[in-house]
């Protein structure tokens, strides 16, 4: 559990970065000019002199373990410091304008069955990826996301079989990212000015890992429905699976929506006794389905867990 992803910047007033360890990239008409540290692509550093500012933007766990599988607060410390010995600079009083704080955790079902049956946080749009389900606001996003794929997309198989011997990483795990992407954190913290030694504090990261079980839990999520075999899959029961397992997102009961239904045909095209024959075989139907009230896919106990562990 850790802070990945981060955006800061900072006044140089009187400090002048030391560039020895830097690689230019790139100049902008804006002023700014991009560095990267021997050739390390994780962070980059951003100069503008003109405008007397300096920026520093990635991800300080691939910066200085090379991956972001199983990493802590420590790791972000060791890398702030390096960063600031290289540039001699003060890093720990730069502005934090974004910052992603979050954990990896093994799950015992596919990914995929989660994003299916996690579908909304209220007051945050949804959007669907094959590898993962955003929530967004105009301050943050929140984010879940098959670990197991990133991890084979920035990593070599070499740096997997590493991660295999010093951390018991399972390439055939399922391993599910959840991740708080603050957009505007001085406006979700309600704090004027935010800086990577705040970010540092005990009291803060306990607020982060909050914030994240909480966010989580808010999640709407479709009740579970247990088949037991094939032969309750049928083209009957299949449309009604469906509508049971989203029935606590809608505004109704779906029982009482398809007696109703019925009820409404006409007479010349549906008898009385056609309409008591279809509720029978629907009804059938329906106790073929066990419901379930909770989501079965609900992490938020192994979420929690690794909460406490990390204290």
């Amino acid at each position: 559990m850790n802070f990945d992803y981060l955006e800061a910047s900072k006044s140089l007033s009187k400090d002048k970065p030391c560039l020895d360890y830097l690689e230019h990239k790139a100049s902008y008409n804006s002023g700014w000019q991009k560095f990267i540290y021997e050739g390390c692509k994780a962070v980059e550093i951003w100069m503008n002199p003109e405008a007397d500012k300096m920026k520093i933007k990635g991800s300080i766990p691939y910066f200085i373990a090379g991956q972001n599988f199983k990493t802590g607060p420590e790791d972000f410390n060791i890398g702030i410091n390096h960063l600031s010995e290289v540039l001699n600079i003060d890093l720990l009083k730069a502005e934090v304008n974004v910052f992603e704080f979050g954990t990896i955790l093994e799950i015992p079902f596919s990914v995929r069955e989660v994003f299916n049956s996690h579908l909304k946080i209220q007051g945050m749009k949804t959007r669907s990826f094959d590898y993962g389900k955003y929530f967004e606001d105009g301050v943050m996003t929140f984010k879940l996301y098959d670990a197991n794929k990133n991890l084979k997309n920035k990593l070599t198989k070499n740096e997997r079989e590493k991660l295999t011997s010093l951390y018991d990483y399972k390439p055939s795990a399922n391993y599910l990212k959840i991740e708080s992407h603050y957009k505007r954190p001085s406006i979700y913290f309600k704090s004027r000015f935010l800086d990577i030694e705040s970010l540092r504090s005990e009291s803060f990261q306990t607020t982060c890992k909050g914030e994240l079980l909480n966010k989580y839990i808010s999640i709407m999520k479709a009740s579970s429905i247990n088949v037991n075999s094939k032969k309750q899959l049928t083209s009957s029961t299949i449309p009604l699976l469906l509508l049971k397992e989203y029935e606590s997102l809608l505004p109704c009961n779906i029982d009482e929506l398809i007696k109703q239904k019925i009820k409404s045909f006409p007479s010349n095209i549906m008898t009385q006794e056609d309409k008591k024959s279809r509720r029978r075989q629907i009804k059938a139907n329906m106790k073929k389905l066990e419901s379930i009230k909770t989501c079965k896919y609900d992490i938020s106990e192994i979420l929690a867990s690794q909460i406490i562990l990390t204290k």
